[in-house]
Parts: C-alpha cells; structure tokens; sequence
C-alpha cells in the first residue's frame, strides 16, 4: 500500500505544477493590464483603453488556451501511467500469492461426515454415463483404503432402446474412484480429505442377446383395424367393463323417491330422469327430493318430448331427453340400480320373452349361453322400445368370421348385431334421406356415452362412428 501511495503522489505532483503556472499566467495578464492602465496619459486614454483592451483579450484567451491545452495532455498522460502502474501492481500482486503457497492462505478442511462433491475431469467424465445414475447415495471409502467395484442396476428398458451406448467403450473399468488431494499436504494432524467412489454402469449384454429372446417371444395378437369411408375401427379383443360402474348408478333409495314423485303427480319416471342426466347430471343421486317434485309436477300428464321442450327450449335438449327416457323405460328402475352387467342374465330373459324383437334361431342360442355383450341386448330393446319392432339377422351364429381377408369380425367377439328391420320396416330399399333408416341410426348415436358403439354402418354417414359402406344395404351393422 505505500509503495501504491507514492505511486499517485509522483503521478500528481507535475500536475499540480502544470495548474498552478497556468494560474500564474493569467494572473500575470491581468497585472500588465492595471499597470500600463496607469501609465497612459489623460488625453489618450480613451485610444490606449480601446487597444489595451484588444490586447488584454488576445493574452487572457491564449493563456487560458494554453492552460486547458496543457491540462487535457496531463489528464490523458496521468491516465496512462496510472493504468500502466495498476497493470503492473495487480502482476505483481498475483504472483506474490502463487509464490506465497498454501502455508499463507490457511483453508479448513471439510468435515468427515459431509465430504464434498468431488469434480471429474472432463477426460473421466466422459466415460460416466449421466442416465445411469445409481438409486442410492455413492459409498464413501475410508482415507487409504480402495473402494470396492460396484456396478449400478441396470435398466433392461434402457439396454434395450440403446445398446449402442455400452459397445462403446468396453474395455473401461466398472467403477471409477476420485481421490481428493488434501488441502495442506504438509501438515500431518489434519485428516485427509475422504476418498468418493463415483459408479459407472457395467457393460450391458450384448445386443444379439435380447434380440433372440424377442424373437424367440410369442408375438402378440395385432389388432383388428376396420376401415370404412370415416374414421377407422380397431378391435382391441378384449371383454368390455361394465358400461354402468357404481358411480353411474342410481342410489336406491333416490330410485324410491323417483318413483314414489313421479307417481304421486302422475308424471313418467324414466321421463324425469332422462331430462335430469340430459342437464348432465351423470351422479347416483341427481337431484333433491324438492328438484325431483317440481320436475315431476312440470311433466305431469305431459309427452316426454314436449315436456322437454317446454322446460329448455331446445329440440336438441328435447330428442335427447326422449332418448334417455326411452332408454331407461327399457330396462327398468332396478337395473339402474344394481348395473347393466350384473343384470346380463335376467335382461337377455326379457329380451327373448319381449314380442317386438325378433330374433333367428340361432341368434337366441346366442343370447342363451352368453356370448352376446350386454350392450347389443340393451341396443335391441331401447330399439324397440322407441320404435315399436326390431329384426335382427346376425349376432354371433350364421355371421362370417373375418370381415374381410386378415380381419376377425367383431360378431366373434358378440360385440355386434345386424339389424334388417326397424319398425316393421325393412332396412333394404329404405336408406334415402329421412327413412327408417336415418331414424334408428340417430336413435344409436343419441345414447349416452357409456353405450356409444364404435360402428354404426349403413348407406347413410351421420359422422362420428356412422358411416356408409356399399355392401351395407339390407342392414345396419352396429358393433362396440
């Protein structure tokens, strides 16, 4: 620091000089000026002013110029020694500390317990894979001694998807150990720095391994795809769940009161729920026992559809309310209850003992034994309960297996009917623009989400999973 003191006071000592004889000169200006001022005679003192002043001018500007002059190449001359001299000073500085060495800068050693992070070279690093770090924390060897080879789990999705990255580098050692070198080497009562052991994953098997295992492997059933002119279909060939889980059901003693209401104001049951789940109320128990009593009362003596309109205002509202109603209608109040799976049985019963579906021999056998899903049961009878009559012509029994060449139909699986009348009308010949046939495929599309089929196809293509294929014309195939 002092060698740095006398350093600036050497850099403003010429400085100070430069200054002070610039005030010297314009003071000794303005001198001349008072005394030659004096001297002037009286006469003449109005000519001498005027030149006398001109002079004064010229001096006091040069002196000032010259002063300014000299002080911008002092200031730029100061600057540069001074940068100069810190260049030198901050050298000098930096290589009194690397000759000092680690006895003059005393650094505490890191506690055994929390041993630091130790930092691999970017040589090393390399060779670590960073997606393969272990689950648990490094093992930490004692000072002097070799840590043991480990070798992290390996992740055999991993080995799959990149073999490439072990083939490598084979020939590298299993574990890698860091030793950090201790602070002050001299000093023999300070313990060492612990040594960290840093893993690396083993080389996986060979690549050949997995592959033949693979191929050696059961493929697995691809899955069915059928294309019509919408979207496609794929069969996954597997058992449904049950389209009406216990959160979908209806609480029982809700069901009760439903009934008991819609009784006492002469109102239909299957009615007021279906414009309660058209709102969306998707619950076991959507509404109160005040809600259900107004609605009730609003439906009294009323045609589901019109009531409906009455209430929303919306046709939408109105054909959606209807459908539901008649959905419901067809099953019964404790099937609601209990579910449509565990109901399977006792509405196939009813299906075959109801006058309105007819069904072809084997077709019954069919529903019999089981093989037919809940869903296509529920379909015929919301579909003749809406329209009046359903005819099917192919369930399970007398249906083709593939579809088409590669294609397992889904009638295999008893998740698809054939339907060739709907209201005594028969689908072929009766597929134009407002026929019987528009009118059952809207009756499909119109049921809730849990019965929604995956195909509904025909001549005509409502969008969503209708659509139309040519050799559909004396049926509508609807399949889950």
């Amino acid at each position: 620091m002092p060698r740095r003191n006398r350093f600036f006071l050497k850099a403003l000592l010429p400085l100070g000089l430069l200054v002070v004889a610039a005030l010297a000169l314009v003071r000794r200006g303005g001198d001349d000026w008072e005394y030659e001022q004096r001297d002037v005679p009286n006469e003449d003192r109005p000519q001498a002013t005027a030149v006398r002043r001109g002079h004064r001018g010229r001096g006091a500007r040069f002196a000032l110029a010259a002063g300014f002059t000299t002080l911008f190449f002092a200031g730029a001359s100061f600057t540069a020694i001074a940068g100069d001299q810190l260049t030198r000073l901050a050298d000098d500085d930096a290589a009194s500390l690397a000759a000092a060495g680690p006895e003059t800068t005393p650094v505490e050693a890191p506690p055994a317990e929390a041993a630091p992070a130790e930092t691999v070279p970017a040589a090393e690093s390399a060779a670590v894979e960073p997606t393969a770090a272990p689950e648990s924390a490094p093992a930490v060897a004692a000072p002097g001694t070799t840590p043991a080879k480990t070798t992290a789990p390996v992740n055999p999705a991993a080995a799959d998807e990149a073999p490439s990255q072990t083939e490598a580098a084979p020939a590298e050692p299993a574990a890698r150990s860091v030793a950090a070198a201790p602070v002050n080497p001299g000093a023999d009562a300070k313990p060492s720095a612990p040594t960290v052991a840093v893993k690396q994953v083993a080389p996986r098997a060979a690549t050949s391994q997995w592959v033949v295992k693979r191929a050696a492997a059961v493929p697995a059933v691809e899955p069915e795809v059928e294309h019509g002119l919408g979207e496609p279909t794929i069969w996954l060939n597997r058992a449904l769940p049950d389209p009406t889980p216990a959160s979908a059901r209806l609480a029982r003693s809700f069901a009760g009161d439903l009934v008991a209401v819609s009784k006492q104001h002469g109102a239909d049951w299957a009615a007021v729920l279906g414009v309660l789940r058209a709102q969306g109320e998707r619950g076991s128990v959507p509404a109160t026992a005040a809600q259900l009593d107004t609605l009730a009362s609003r439906l009294a003596h009323q045609d589901t559809w019109k009531g409906a309109l009455a209430i929303s205002g919306r046709t939408s509202f109105a054909d959606r309310a209807e459908a539901l109603a008649d959905l419901y209608r067809s099953v019964g109040i404790e099937v609601l209850v209990i579910g449509l799976e565990t109901s399977k049985t006792q509405l196939a019963e009813k299906l075959l003992a109801d006058s309105r579906v007819m069904i072809y021999g084997a077709g019954r056998t069919d529903l019999m034994s089981g093989r037919v899903d809940v869903r296509i049961i529920v379909l015929l009878g919301y579909l003749a309960e809406r329209h009046g009559s359903v005819t099917v012509s192919s369930l399970f029994s007398g249906h083709r297996k593939f579809a088409r060449p590669g294609v397992v139909s889904a009638h295999m699986y008893g998740h698809a009917v054939d339907v060739a009348a709907v209201g005594d009308i028969a689908i072929a010949g009766h597929q134009q623009p407002g026929s019987i046939t528009e009118a059952a495929v809207r009756s499909v599309l119109l049921l809730p989400a849990e019965l929604q089929p995956q195909q509904v196809i025909s001549l005509i293509g409502l969008g969503g999973p209708s659509f139309p294929l040519r050799d559909h014309g004396d049926h509508i195939h609807v399949g889950y």
